[in-house]
């Protein structure tokens, strides 16, 4: 509960930086071994599980040479936030070194100081390895115990200089402020938040009086590692292809839907009258999540594949848990020509009173020549994953004509890599986006969202760019043959 002196907040602001550089490094390093470990070549080599077994090995071993690593992380923060007085005798702090026997401040020595700065680093260079496997990994308290290590390094330095020189005037230097200070500039710096960490920090001292600090190190932090690359959690939204779209005030639209919306599609057309053996083929051929319906040239909305999987089930007298349809055919041990409905043959039409239920009719429609900014607001307001085009074409004057999807992972792609999006310092496109992904990886992002949202050829093809990679979207195809040759038999 000592105050704070002036001349310390210059330590504290220096510590911010610290921490800023320290959270960018391990972003940027951490972020580039996760997209090694993403690799096919890697994960056929090194599953999941021998990957961490060989993380938790190295963790051993590395962890153990030194008494800060040895201990429980928890344990050794609390000892390193802590002051040396009556009482502590018998405590973690006097037994890892940090106190004397007679409850004074260990001397600052070189070992001390090596120490408590070789687990920082240990512990650092653990979690860059770490964070991102297969199991759960740490990142609150790994960041807490390196900003203490270091922190309390640098406290214990300065209180050595101190009683030699004096510079802070009246009283003494607590090195456990500066390791409280410097645990909140790491985790700062690593995962970028700013008032919900001051608010973890005020719950572990449990007092208003290190608030000044706690915030001017955790802005500084936030400012150097802004300055290099974004946070941890946003660099791996982008390394994972997640479709999160957050809201840009200054982004501006000149481009329609049309402009990058996926015209080639997969579509069940009822007009058609599809046959039970259709069905079951166009999803054993194809591994996609969805198709739009269509009654000749009318849109009628969107099924499932998950629906569809359903109805075959119900049709063939089964029950939905015992048959699970895949892109490669029928798990479970059930080939598809064991799937014969008890009440009529294969090749009968199936009637449209059993198949429109499972369609959802409701989905997002808009007219081709909408402007993104529209789509914009709509991805973001109504939460939606895609949006249906529809309008007049051809020999249909009506406007439900489907026309296009537009996903909101394609949106996304678009707008980070610059083709869509002006915004008044970057014309180009949106800034920031370079320093999270190369242009290389944003270019076969785009390829592989053409190939699959757009259906590109079969996923059974051996082309790369038309292989399956979505993740999250449900996304269509081109015609499989069957309802090709359907269509030519009518």
């Amino acid at each position: 509960d000592k105050p704070v002196q002036s001349i310390e907040l210059v330590f504290f602001a220096l510590m911010g930086v610290a921490g800023g550089l320290i959270g960018a490094g391990f972003n940027k390093v951490n972020v580039a071994w996760s997209s090694i470990r993403m690799r096919p070549g890697f994960r056929r080599r090194i599953n999941g599980v021998i990957e961490v077994t060989l993380i938790a090995l190295v963790t051993l071993v590395s962890s153990w040479p030194l008494m800060f690593t040895r201990l429980l992380s928890t344990d050794v923060i609390h000892a390193l936030f802590e002051s040396c007085g009556p009482g502590s005798e018998n405590q973690i702090r006097t037994y890892i070194g940090l106190c004397s026997e007679d409850t004074d401040y260990a001397p600052a020595t070189a070992s001390l100081l090596l120490s408590l700065f070789a687990a920082g680093l240990i512990r650092l260079l653990q979690m860059t390895i770490t964070f991102g496997t297969a199991c759960p990994a740490g990142l609150f308290v790994p960041s807490l115990f390196i900003g203490a290590c270091f922190g309390r390094c640098v406290g214990n330095g300065i209180r050595g200089l101190n009683e030699h020189y004096a510079f802070v005037p009246g009283a003494s230097v607590e090195p456990g402020i500066y390791a409280m200070v410097g645990a909140a500039a790491v985790l700062g710096g690593v995962c970028r938040v700013t008032i919900s960490l001051v608010a973890i920090m005020l719950e572990l001292t449990g007092g208003m009086t290190y608030i000044v600090p706690f915030m001017l190190a955790v802005l500084i932090a936030k400012i150097v590692g802004d300055a290099l690359n974004e946070g941890i959690y946003d660099l791996y939204i982008v390394l994972k292809g997640y479709p999160f779209l957050q809201e840009d005030a200054d982004v501006t639209f000149d481009e329609r839907c049309c402009d990058i919306m996926e015209t080639r599609l997969v579509t069940l057309d009822i007009a058609l009258c599809p046959r039970y053996v259709d069905i079951r083929d166009m999803l054993q051929a194809y591994g996609y999540r969805g198709f739009p319906v269509v009654n000749g040239g009318h849109f009628i909305g969107f099924v499932k594949r998950s629906k569809l999987e359903a109805l075959l089930s119900a049709l063939a007298g089964l029950d939905s848990t015992d048959i699970t349809m895949t892109g490669m055919g029928v798990a479970g041990g059930v080939s598809g020509d064991q799937l014969s409905p008890p009440f009529q043959r294969e090749e009968d039409p199936l009637p449209l009173q059993m198949l429109l239920p499972y369609v959802d009719s409701t989905v997002m429609r808009m007219v081709p020549d909408a402007s993104l900014a529209q789509a914009h607001k709509v991805f973001l307001q109504l939460g939606v994953r895609y949006i249906f085009l529809v309008g007049s074409q051809g020999l249909f004057p009506t406007q439900d004509v489907l026309q296009g999807i537009l996903s909101k992972k394609k949106f996304l792609l678009a707008l980070k890599s610059g083709r869509v999006g002006h915004m008044a310092d970057n014309p180009r496109g949106v800034p920031g986006w370079g320093r999270q992904t190369s242009g290389a990886r944003i270019q076969q992002s785009l390829r592989d969202a053409d190939s699959f949202a757009a259906g590109v050829g079969s996923p059974t093809e051996a082309s790369p760019e038309a292989s399956p990679v979505n993740s999250d979207e449900e996304e269509s195809s081109t015609q499989p043959p069957a309802a090709r040759q359907r269509q030519q038999a009518h």
